[in-house]
């Protein structure tokens, strides 16, 4: 397993919760925070950031940049 962190632009609860819903069928864990504007998601296998943008893209207007 491993754990990736990245920058998401979100402002609300409610893009909290869109931006994880939108995570959850590529990660077995996901955590996204306001403060600092974070998700942290938990994997497998590798995850691609394009593949993480795409999925955020159909949530709204989100995107993600990595951390590490």
């Amino acid at each position: 397993r491993r754990q990736r962190q990245m920058c998401i632009r979100d402002s609300c609860m409610h893009c909290v919760a869109r931006v994880k819903k939108a995570l959850e069928p590529l990660c077995e864990k996901v955590e996204v925070t306001l403060s600092p504007a974070i998700a942290v998601v938990t994997v497998k296998e590798p995850l691609k950031i394009e593949d993480v943008n795409a999925a955020l893209a159909k949530a709204g207007d989100y995107s993600a940049t990595p951390l590490n």
